[in-house]
């Protein structure tokens, strides 16, 4: 890549030129603003690349080289930095040393005047520089529209809390992404009060309940429509105490919201203390395991803070820890998930490794009523028994049937009786009337009974299918190898399903409809 393609103007006017699709994919996938190449403008005697593909000054460059670095400089709207590269595309990045003697001579608000998005790691990755929070602060402007920093493992807590009082200097800021360092969170007070344009928030890794009183001010930003929150240790006591009492907080313009904690229960109490009628995707993730009462919390949460039984349309709850069939996990009847039902929109549903799922007919009926326009829909589960597994193989059908946006569906079933497959006059399978738009079928734990052939009645029923998978969330295609039952031989089938020629199959009627190819 030539380094003139780090500056935004010139892309733009390149892309002016540019009429084959072809070419303009190939160049979008090339250009990347960094600061490697803005050093590089400098006469290639006057630098050298070092270990770590650091770049260096080997001599001091005149006034009138170090202006060409400024006029380039002048129109780079966005420093992000090169994760593309591979080891014939390296990335150089200059050394600290190069940056403080740069900025000694232009500061950044002056060098980068039209910058509109930073990220701390383009300024380098050098440990001394990262710590260096007063660099980062130079380039705070009105301009500044993105900033995403992570703060390192030592960093003063004075450095920090100043570099996060200048913030209202970015007066332009739309878009905040702070992290900490995993497993000691940093106490942070935004003064969201002073950043009136900021429409994406994320603070991960950092404790952000001691400043519950910034976060109540979210409700008076009319757009900040993404919100991500970790390390939720402590919310009850500290929101009860917010400035706010026992009102909710109504954040009006919410749309993506994403809560990660240790325990459920403090992702829980944070939606029990806010409105959110505007909200389309919420995800929700944790690391101890939940028992039955605090999961039923959660859906109680999540109807109750979203009002609206049309805004929301994806649904993600997963849990984090490690499975370990040692442990005991709480079994999961459908009347848990029933207050999501209120919710007519959903099109994505998706809960893993949060319990043992014990869901039943009734409720894969109501779901197909209620969600009508749902593209994906998973029950995912290490934790099943198949003892406890009440669906049956005709509500899946149903369901299928019913929703003709399905193309994914992960979910334990109970095949061991099912419809009579229709048969033509001449004793020939019929294609079935109603197809299913369903491309992915993971059948996960469900069982089969001997000799039913369901592989050659799903061939016939999803002839869209373009993978199927079994427990062992390995994917196969059409023409697998004889099998030894007949969840094995239902690439084949669907090969045949297809209309394409394919070849027989016959299994021995195994039992279980568990094992994968």
């Amino acid at each position: 890549m030539h380094r003139a393609l780090t500056i935004d103007y010139i892309v733009h006017i390149i892309l002016k030129n540019v009429t084959s699709t072809t070419d303009i994919l190939n160049f979008a996938r090339t250009c990347k603003s960094t600061l490697g190449p803005l050093v590089m403008c400098l006469p290639e005697d006057s630098w050298e690349v070092r270990e770590h593909d650091f770049i260096y000054l080997c001599r001091e460059p005149l006034p009138m080289e170090w202006e060409r670095v400024k006029m380039n400089a002048s129109r780079i709207r966005r420093l992000l930095p090169n994760f593309s590269h591979t080891h014939s595309t390296r990335s150089l990045k200059p050394h600290s040393s190069v940056l403080h003697q740069l900025f000694a001579l232009f500061p950044p608000t002056s060098l980068f005047p039209k910058l509109c998005a930073l990220d701390s790691k383009a300024v380098s990755d050098l440990p001394e520089c990262r710590l260096d929070f007063s660099l980062l602060r130079q380039f705070l402007s009105p301009a500044l529209e993105e900033l995403l920093f992570e703060v390192p493992s030592g960093v003063p807590a004075d450095e920090l809390e100043q570099l996060v009082a200048a913030l209202p200097e970015a007066s332009g800021l739309r878009s905040l992404s702070i992290s900490g360092p995993s497993g000691t969170p940093y106490h942070l007070t935004l003064p969201l009060k002073d950043m009136r344009k900021l429409n994406s928030l994320s603070m991960v890794e950092i404790d952000v309940y001691p400043t519950m009183y910034n976060i109540a001010n979210l409700q008076h930003l009319r757009s900040v429509q993404n919100l991500e929150l970790s390390n939720l240790e402590g919310v009850s006591s500290t929101m009860a105490n917010s400035p706010l009492g026992s009102m909710p907080l109504e954040l009006s313009s919410l749309k993506n919201l994403l809560l990660c904690g240790d325990r459920i229960q403090w992702c829980t109490s944070f939606l029990l203390r806010v409105v959110t009628p505007q909200l389309s995707s919420i995800e929700i993730k944790y690391y101890d395991r939940a028992l039955l009462q605090e999961v039923r919390e959660l859906m109680l949460s999540i109807y109750t803070s979203c009002q609206v039984s049309t805004s929301l349309e994806d649904i993600f709850v997963g849990g984090l820890s490690p499975w370990d069939p040692d442990l005991v996990c709480p079994q999961l009847p459908s009347y848990i998930f029933r207050p999501l039902l209120k919710f007519r929109n959903l099109a994505n549903v998706n809960f893993i490794d949060i319990g043992q799922f014990c869901l039943d007919d009734a409720f894969i009926e109501d779901a197909a009523v209620a969600w009508p326009n749902i593209q994906e829909l998973r029950f995912d589960s290490e934790d099943t028994d198949t003892f406890t597994v009440q669906v049956t193989f005709t509500a899946i059908l149903s369901l299928a049937s019913r929703c003709r946006s399905l193309r994914t569906l992960h979910l334990t079933f109970d095949a061991t009786q099912f419809p009579t497959i229709p048969e033509a006059a001449d004793g020939s399978l019929e294609v079935w009337p109603t197809q299913t738009a369903l491309q992915i079928l993971h059948v996960a734990h469900s069982k089969l009974a001997a000799g039913a052939h369901l592989p050659f009645f799903l061939a016939v029923f999803v002839v869209r299918i373009s993978s199927w998978m079994g427990k062992s969330g390995k994917p196969s295609g059409s023409g697998s190898s004889h099998a030894s039952n007949d969840l094995d031989i239902l690439p084949t089938a669907l090969y045949m399903g297809g209309g394409s020629a394919g070849g027989d199959g016959e299994g021995e009627g195994d039992d279980d409809l568990m094992s994968g190819p």
